[in-house]
């Protein structure tokens, strides 16, 4: 019994990399790798060990809680059905922290190093996938959409984006720690970068892209040995990726069109057609439901776990935005889906989650969180992350796994 428990640690660290492929499969897939980390996770802990790990983290009882609030939001709910399904979908903002989390505390260093290790390794390779699957589909299906961003990936290409961004920043960091000082770690990390780059502008997410290149610019200010090597990396990067970019304009139009019809953020109800890009329709839909919660003076605590969309299709409704075909559209802004839902109350400790957590990494020296949290923060602008269970489970086991990996250091 001794012998199978020492390799518990093991199996846990595998059934992670497992539930994390899981996230590339449709949604059945990744519930049964997750119901089997969580089964192997079971034989690791102790009642005592998991309320003291959770006692050791203010961020997982901050996480913890922003889950409680969801069920007390459904006491106010109208739409009941609704809530419980949101409930349901965010329960892994619950397991997760209960389970995964105190056994990964029991990791040590060198096997947290693996594991992280393999994340990303799991993410680069599954990109060589999907390109092998695309190129099969061009050259035998004679696909021309084999490689557009919808279909690049098994899965939305913002969530994949997420992943990938996320994995990159990880992998070249733990290249960096585990390779000598020499050419070889140079060119690995050189052909990475290149490599990540083009991938995310073959994607084509302008967050994604954004949130990689300052991250991988906090990383190279962290570890290069000198001001003038961070900057020659840094240029070299960016001309990589004008180099990208130049050879796939399709992204290129996308950051191009950004400052586009603008002006339609002044009005507040649509009379007439207007031309929307992903910007200036984020900023309208933010305005709307915003603006609506003020009238409505419910911004304090939100109008309710299951409300949310019914919500937005009122407000989108009342601005002339159902002319435009757009009712049962969320926000498209994880804090603007958490205000409508729970208020200030609710955007209040969602905050809180992530600085607590940013602030305990930065005292252990831990950049690995700091990826996750800037890649998670950047898409919480542009998506409702924590709406989509390719989101939520995504969150809460990087989270887990990354969250307070050690003792603090002296600085």
């Amino acid at each position: 019994m001794s012998a199978w428990t020492g390799k518990l640690p093991g199996f846990v660290s595998w059934a992670i990399c497992t539930a994390y492929i899981g996230l590339f499969f449709d949604i059945p897939v990744s519930n049964i790798t997750l119901f089997v980390l969580l089964i192997g996770c079971l034989f690791t802990i102790t009642i005592r060990g998991t309320i003291d790990s959770i006692k050791s983290s203010i961020s997982i009882q901050l996480l913890i809680s922003f889950y409680l609030l969801h069920m007390i939001g459904l006491l106010y709910s109208e739409n009941l059905d609704n809530g419980l399904f949101v409930l349901e979908k965010k329960a892994t903002l619950l397991a997760l922290p209960l389970i995964l989390f105190p056994a990964v505390q029991r990791f040590s260093a060198h096997e947290r190093s693996n594991l992280l290790f393999r994340l990303g390794i799991i993410t680069v390779a599954s990109s060589i996938v999907f390109l092998g699957i695309g190129a099969f589909k061009i050259w035998m299906c004679r696909d021309p959409l084999a490689f557009h961003r919808d279909y690049f990936a098994s899965i939305p290409y913002v969530y994949y984006s997420i992943y990938f961004a996320t994995g990159c920043l990880l992998l070249l960091h733990s290249v960096h720690d585990r390779l000598p000082n020499s050419r070889i770690r140079m060119l690995i990390l050189l052909v990475l970068i290149i490599y990540s780059l083009g991938i995310l502008v073959l994607i084509a997410s302008k967050t994604g892209i954004l949130a990689y290149i300052t991250g991988l610019a906090y990383l190279l200010y962290k570890k290069l040995s000198s001001k003038r090597v961070f900057y020659v990396s840094m240029a070299g990067a960016m001309l990589s990726l004008t180099l990208w970019l130049s050879l796939y304009p399709t992204t290129l139009n996308r950051f191009t069109e950004l400052t586009k019809n603008l002006k339609v953020i002044q009005e507040d109800t649509l009379t007439h057609y207007e031309e929307f890009t992903g910007l200036n329709l984020r900023l309208f839909f933010w305005k709307a439901s915003v603006s609506q919660l003020w009238s409505d003076h419910r911004m304090i605590a939100g109008i309710g776990t299951g409300d949310g969309q019914d919500y937005l299709d009122m407000a989108y409704t009342k601005r002339g935005l159902d002319k435009s075909g757009y009712l049962g559209f969320d926000p498209h802004n994880q804090w603007v889906i958490t205000l409508l839902q729970l208020g200030l109350m609710g955007v209040g400790i969602l905050g809180a989650v992530l600085v607590t957590a940013w602030i305990k990494a930065k005292r252990q020296f831990n950049i690995d969180f700091h990826f996750f949290a800037w890649v998670v923060f950047c898409f919480s602008l542009s998506e409702s992350i924590l709406e989509a269970n390719k989101g939520i489970v995504f969150f809460a086991l990087f989270f887990c796994v990354l969250c307070q990996q050690g003792e603090e250091k002296a600085s």
